[in-house]
């Protein structure tokens, strides 16, 4: 899937099992920015070593259903997700966009991945958020989302309360 920002050229591409290694790089290089003043650096990196182990993410895909994309960006990766479909429910697991790289259109091209793939049949996109983070409450409000409940949620070694969002279809 093929986009375009001020002039610039991206695409979106679903990603086999032999190209997770890309998702775990861009899961390190993202994920500090993102979690370290809401989590700790200490507990980013115990997550990133359990929840973006290579085998971690093959398990998702392989057994779990999760389908992953990685976005391109003057040849760049710089952008990923992965989905799955539970019944008339769209999971959104995961989407991580670069810092210079936000503002570009490149998370929603990544939603709209999942939406293509999935979206037939199902009534509501979903997903979590750490109630903390606001930079991505604010992006996921801005994009149609509400807040529908507020939930534990085990990551790794660690309990958090999230938001769980949806976004009716």
């Amino acid at each position: 899937m093929a986009f375009q920002s001020n002039g610039r050229k991206g695409v979106i591409r679903r990603i086999g099992a032999d190209e997770l290694e890309v998702v775990r790089e861009l899961a390190l290089a993202i994920w500090p920015g993102c979690y370290r003043n809401i989590i700790g650096p200490d507990r980013v990196d115990a997550m990133l070593a359990v929840l973006y182990a290579t085998d971690a993410l093959e398990k998702e895909m392989l057994e779990d259903g999760h389908v992953f994309w990685v976005a391109r960006f003057n040849d760049r990766d710089v952008g990923y997700a992965s989905a799955y479909r539970d019944g008339e429910r769209l999971w959104l697991k995961k989407l991580y966009v670069r810092d210079d790289h936000r503002g570009h259109g490149i998370g929603k091209g990544l939603i709209e991945a999942a939406l293509g793939h999935f979206g037939d049949g199902a009534r509501q996109l979903v997903l979590y958020v750490n109630r903390d983070n606001k930079p991505a409450i604010d992006y996921y409000l801005r994009s149609g989302f509400t807040i529908a409940a507020e939930v534990p949620v085990t990551m790794g070694p660690y309990d958090f309360t999230d938001y769980m969002m949806q976004r009716d279809m």
